[in-house]
Formats: structure tokens, C-alpha cells, sequence
């Protein structure tokens, strides 16, 4: 599994500003086909400034349909813990050999706090409660 921006850095967010796009590209071997891959994100708290909102309402993290080619909304975890695996389940399937990528937008909302932390991306398969891998993406917010 990789992830990266198209700029090959990491994202770079403004609060209240626009999104920025980033890919996870899932590349599985010739050993087993895959039944349910389940891709989660997590971004540790950042501490908010006085007048700022909780950090857990203060990002947007959507993923693009490809069938449709719209946004829908993706579960972001935020929280300074690791989430079990046996937590998650559903997933999509990866056939031996097979290479897929998807493509996410992260944004900040106006109020929520600034700073850095790295956006933790986790591959699950649910169906033996195993992480398969793991990436993370630099990540600032700016005021």
C-alpha cells in the first residue's frame, strides 16, 4: 500500500480553505485474493487554540465514487489511540494481483485548531480482524 499527494509532499490545509487530494494505491501479490479490505484514517488531536471548535468536528475527509465521480463522506477517526482491528469490518475485495487506487480529499472547517500531525492510513482485512498495512501522509493545518 502507498499513499501520497500529487505534488509528493504531504497535505497542506488552511482552515476553512479548499480540500486537497490525496490517493491510496492498494497493490496485492500472487499469494491470496482478498474478500473484505477496509481502509481507515485517523489523525491524532491536535490542541485547539481559545475559540476554537473540538478537534473532532474540525476535518472533512471524503472519498471519490468512482462509478460516479462524486465526493461521499469517509469515516476520519480522530483520537490519540490506536483503533483495534476487530473494530472495523465490511471492506471491499483485492484479487491476487490486482493494483487499485482511490482517491480522497481532506479539509479543514473554519473553526477547528491548527497545527501538524500525520494522517495514519490503516489496511484491514476484516475478515481476520489483521492489519495488512500501513502509510502515513505529512499533514499541517494552517490558520
Amino acid at each position: 500500500m502507498s499513499a501520497g499527494t500529487a505534488n509528493g509532499g504531504g497535505l497542506t490545509l488552511t482552515r476553512g480553505g479548499a480540500a486537497q487530494e490525496f490517493t491510496v494505491t492498494l497493490r496485492n501479490g500472487n499469494t491470496r485474493a482478498y474478500q473484505h479490505l477496509h481502509l481507515a484514517f485517523q489523525m491524532e488531536i491536535l490542541v485547539p487554540e481559545p475559540g476554537d471548535r473540538p478537534a473532532l468536528s474540525s476535518f472533512v475527509l471524503e472519498r471519490r465514487d468512482p462509478a460516479t465521480g462524486t465526493w461521499r463522506p469517509a469515516a476520519l477517526r480522530i483520537a490519540n489511540d490506536v483503533l483495534p482491528a476487530s473494530l472495523l469490518d465490511g471492506g471491499s475485495p483485492l484479487a491476487r494481483d490486482a493494483v487499485r487506487t482511490e482517491r480522497y480529499r481532506l479539509r479543514a472547517t473554519a473553526a477547528g485548531p491548527s497545527g501538524s500531525t500525520p494522517l495514519m492510513v490503516t489496511l484491514v482485512d476484516t475478515d481476520t480482524d489483521t492489519t495488512v498495512a500501513r502509510t502515513t501522509i505529512p499533514h499541517t493545518t494552517r490558520v
